[in-house]
């Protein structure tokens, strides 16, 4: 490859790469997109469950105090009833105080017989006891103020029966409302029992999806590579001019610019078989995996594990630094088959 070509194909991966994202563990896209709508579903549901109760409880006690307000217009009702009752009563005694035909009337006038009565008696007989008819036996009134009292009573028995109407028109819009809470009560259980049981499947789901995303994770720490730090893509894997010799020479692995102090993480699962200062390397942690492959990670500030230790993908395993042969602070990393270094560009995450 020509030079000028391998500088540009360089330029290309970098800005391909970018700034790499912090370091984090890959599970199963698909199932974390499912696990996240089923918990929005979930979270759907449950607003609709508390609303739901929130009606019963709000329409539960809208439903009691309606009933004890239809309680105070029925008696109102079975009041105006009664004060009809004795109105339609004092019309019939009324009637009693009435000259039975015309020849009675005439002798009545002539002898001026009619009982003659103040305005205090008058309205004793339109809103009094009706023990207050017994003192008239055997007396009559005269046409006009038999009507007079007549048409009083007649008034009165109207504005009763209006009273009564508009009492049964409040009681009839307040059991109404009685039944329409009612069947909103019923529509409202019937959801929240439909609701607790697709939550019930739901919840199942979700501890399914959780358990498998597990498990998904597990095998993609053991099987797959991320990234092991953050920072700039600044050489990558294969022949190179070497930054301190200026000779040609094979670069087995990349580096990774960043501050000084920069996390360093376990790319993959696996076990520690060396650490300490190796030469060229500075400050070096090697790591064994699964399938006859290994990790090197150079040029560290500090190393924050054991040989020995068992270490976890994404786990924190030291700092960056320049330790070695090293120009600035960055990570050499390093992927081994075999104990051949490769190209860790077809290995990464």
């Amino acid at each position: 490859m020509k030079p000028w070509s391998k500088s540009v194909a360089t330029a290309l991966v970098i800005l391909a790469i970018g700034s790499f994202p912090n370091v984090r563990v890959l599970a199963d896209e698909n199932s974390k997109t499912k696990l996240n709508e089923v918990v929005a579903q979930i979270q759907t549901l449950e607003e609709v469950k508390t609303e739901n109760e929130r009606l019963v409880e709000t329409r539960i006690n809208e439903i009691e105090t309606i009933g004890q307000a239809v309680s105070v217009f029925q008696d109102r009702i079975g009041f105006l009833n009664e004060e009809k009752a004795a109105v339609d009563e004092r019309v019939v005694l009324l009637e009693e105080l009435k000259p039975t035909n015309l020849l009675q009337a005439a002798v009545l006038t002539i002898a001026r017989a009619y009982t003659v009565l103040d305005e205090a008696e008058i309205n004793a007989l339109i809103h009094g006891e009706l023990e207050v008819y017994e003192t008239y036996e055997n007396q009559y009134l005269h046409q006009d103020t038999y009507r007079e009292i007549e048409e009083a009573l007649l008034l009165k028995r109207a504005e009763i029966e209006e009273n009564i109407l508009q009492v049964e028109a409040l009681m009839n819009t307040e059991m109404g409302k009685k039944e329409q809470y009612t069947n909103e009560v019923t529509e409202a259980q019937r959801v929240s029992e439909e609701t607790n049981v697709t939550l019930t499947a739901l919840s199942v789901e979700k501890i399914t999806l959780e358990d498998q995303i597990k498990k998904e994770e597990a095998v993609r720490k053991s099987t797959t590579f991320i990234w092991p730090t953050s920072g700039r893509f600044t050489s990558p894997f294969g022949y190179r001019i070497h930054p301190i010799s200026r000779t040609r020479r094979m670069h087995t692995g990349i580096d990774i610019a960043n501050s000084s102090g920069t996390n360093i993480a376990a790319s993959q699962n696996g076990k520690v078989i060396f650490t300490g200062y190796q030469g060229s390397y500075g400050k070096l942690i090697v790591i064994r995996h699964a399938n006859g492959m290994e990790t090197a990670y150079a040029h560290l500030s500090r190393i924050s594990v054991s040989v020995g230790d068992t270490v976890t993908q994404g786990q924190s395993i030291g700092k960056m630094g320049s330790t070695g042969g090293s120009t600035g602070s960055h990570l050499h990393f390093e992927i081994r088959k075999n104990g051949t270094a490769v190209n860790p560009m077809s290995y990464l995450k």
